[in-house]
Formats: structure tokens, C-alpha cells, sequence
């Protein structure tokens, strides 16, 4: 799925904030760990996203800090950590919407 780069901003702070969550909220250092990874990865691509103009945002949105589908790797495996994680309810419906539109967008 083809999003712009205002999009994909966005999509970036959301996956970032959800993660925050459920870093703080597991309390098994395996998903702790992934999560780290993950966040650092967010962390540098949304650094990375700022560098862009404001002006070129309506431009099809490319993972720039990590290859797509090395992040999409990262996302599936935290996934399969989570399936024995018990977490805040509000976490789990945001950490879903959240990995489905990630899926969509870093194939």
C-alpha cells in the first residue's frame, strides 16, 4: 500500500507511541528487547523523516533508516513474542490497528 510521506510521518509516531506502551508494559525482557529494537529503529527513521520538506510530504512515503522488509521481520517476530504477553487492553487494540497498517506498508 502506497502511502505519502505525511502519512507515513504520522504512521511512524504512532508505531513509536504503541511501542513505548508495550515496552513499559511487558514485563518479559525477550519483548522488552524487540521492543528496544523496534523503537530504535522508529526512532532513527523519524529522525530521518524531519530532514524532509514540508514541501515534498505529498510524495510517496520509503522506509529510509531500515529496508521495509527488514522492518516488517522485526514487527512479525514481536508479534509472536506478544501471543504469551498479557497487556493493557487499551494497548492491545492500538498495538493491532497499529502492526495491520505496518504490514500494509512495510512489505
Amino acid at each position: 500500500m502506497a502511502i505519502t510521506i505525511a502519512q507515513g510521518s504520522a504512521l511512524v509516531s504512532e508505531l513509536l507511541e504503541v511501542m513505548e506502551n508495550v515496552y513499559w508494559e511487558s514485563p518479559s525482557i525477550t519483548v522488552k528487547n524487540q521492543c528496544f529494537n523496534i523503537i530504535r529503529i522508529l526512532h532513527q527513521e523519524l529522525t530521518e523523516l524531519t530532514k524532509v520538506s514540508v514541501q515534498d510530504h505529498h510524495y510517496d512515503y520509503e522506509a529510509i533508516a531500515c529496508p521495509g522488509h527488514v522492518f516488517a521481520q522485526e514487527l512479525n517476530r514481536l508479534s509472536e513474542l506478544l501471543s504469551t504477553e498479557v497487556l493493557r487492553t487499551t494497548t492491545q487494540g492500538l498495538l493491532q490497528g497499529a502492526l495491520e497498517q505496518a504490514r500494509a506498508v512495510y512489505q
